[in-house]
């Protein structure tokens, strides 16, 4: 007989994983597009996930030990009350923070990969076939669909790209729900097409690569094989060399041809003068920052903000930002407060890689693809690490999943009212000396 016995959970512990799957999903939902009242689902839900974390913070201690680190951010974030003039915002959106980190912790305990990319496909695809029928309804336009733009609608989309993928190359899955997901791929591709939004077709390129490279390529047992790597090596030179022959005897820029290509101009349609705002005023208080929300007063006709507001013809009651998650965090937080966001990104993204678990190469796919949709939106917009923002959550999710199976080893099972360990380790295919069972 085996060493290891398989744990059969009880009848509750499977309602249990079942509720708590249902309102992850119905968290995704909220979360994936803002609608009208949506705050009357995400505050209760938000505060049983709160709840729920300090009801089992002794069985997540040593998950949380060894994931100190994401606390830093937060903490910084709620001591510029000291100093930033919006004290009432610095702790509402500080305490977001917090319990949207505390969110993920739960996330972690309770579901395994497989039951995050079903939630996943289920919102998404939700938005996706609205957004598609928004047009002929009425209730949108082709370009961005339910969205409120059509860079929203492209990472949406390439959400739905990403959980369809992942879905479909999972030999988990039944045959019925990958058929789905391959529908559901086709979805999104005409969507990502239909947003014309260059972000969102690169990273669908990328994010297709990605799945291939590391979820299919290692299966067929071509990695094994020598004559791979020098056929990598060499069609890598051979466009080393093209690209470089192509560039030298252009004299048009390729950046400004890509940008123009999608109907962007030199400065990404004024994201750089944005940015010149921005260094001038990190210049102005650069340690500190001037706190969450202090440099977005439009009401204040002084303000920079207002000009910048009449600058890009935006009315005062619309949110904007820097189009930057580095440039607004280092404005709002400073410069240390940007040292503790990249320490947090950093250790989130070496945590995947380094930390991963190498029997379920799928997870790890995804969150790589989490990641590389994480990173290139904050270069161009600023919900890196935002409160209650879906990306920030996936992202922070993948870092401690990776540590999820070491951290649950280390106690013995606990007691209460939440999922066992064994049960947990059991729904995410998991033995009891942490390696993955097959299937």
């Amino acid at each position: 007989m085996s060493g290891t016995t398989t744990y059969q959970p009880s009848a509750r512990e499977v309602f249990e994983h079942r509720r708590d799957h249902v309102l992850v999903t119905v968290w995704f939902f909220v979360t994936f597009k803002q609608f009208r009242y949506d705050e009357l689902i995400l505050y209760p839900l938000a505060l049983y996930f709160g709840w729920a974390f300090l009801r089992d913070f002794n069985r997540l201690f040593p998950l949380i030990a060894r994931s100190f680190v994401l606390f830093v951010f937060p903490a910084w974030w709620l001591l510029s009350v000291l100093w930033g003039d919006q004290t009432g915002l610095i702790i509402k959106s500080g305490m977001q923070l917090i319990l949207t980190i505390m969110i993920c912790y739960c996330i972690v305990t309770r579901l395994s990969a497989r039951d995050i990319f079903i939630s996943l496909l289920i919102t998404s695809a939700y938005y996706g076939v609205m957004s598609f029928l928004a047009p002929y309804m009425g209730t949108g336009t082709i370009a961005r669909g339910v969205f409120s733009s059509k860079n929203t609608m492209g990472t949406a989309m390439v959400i739905l790209w990403l959980a369809s993928l992942c879905v479909l190359v999972d030999p988990g899955f039944s045959r019925k729900l990958r058929l789905l997901a391959v529908a559901t791929a086709g979805l999104a591709a005409l969507q990502i097409h239909r947003a014309d939004s260059a972000t969102a077709v690169l990273l669908a390129i990328g994010i297709l690569g990605l799945v291939f490279l590391l979820g299919i390529v290692p299966r067929s047992g071509i990695l094994r094989r020598p004559w791979f790597y020098v056929a990598v090596l060499a069609v890598l030179g051979a466009l080393f060399l093209a690209s470089a022959w192509f560039f030298s005897s252009q004299t048009v820029d390729p950046v400004n041809a890509v940008l123009g290509a999608f109907g962007k101009d030199g400065t990404l349609t004024g994201r750089t003068v944005l940015w010149q705002y921005a260094t001038r005023q990190i210049e102005q208080t650069p340690l500190l920052g001037v706190g969450a929300g202090g440099f977005w007063t439009p009401y204040d006709k002084l303000s920079e903000a207002s000009r910048i507001y009449e600058e890009f013809h935006k009315a005062t009651y619309a949110t904007f930002s820097f189009h930057n998650s580095y440039y607004e965090i280092a404005v709002h937080q400073g410069l240390i407060g940007l040292f503790f966001c990249v320490l947090t990104v950093a250790w989130t993204i070496g945590s995947i890689l380094i930390a991963k678990d190498k029997s379920d190469p799928i997870a790890s796919v995804f969150f790589l693809c989490v990641c590389a949709v994480t990173l290139a939106r904050s270069m161009t917009e600023s919900d890196l690490l935002a409160p209650f923002a879906l990306l920030t959550i996936l992202f922070l999710t993948g870092g401690l999943m990776s540590h999820r199976s070491v951290s649950a080893s280390d106690r013995p099972q606990a007691s209460g009212g939440s999922p066992s360990v064994e049960f947990r380790r059991n729904r995410a295919g998991l033995s009891k000396t942490g390696v993955a069972l097959p299937g």
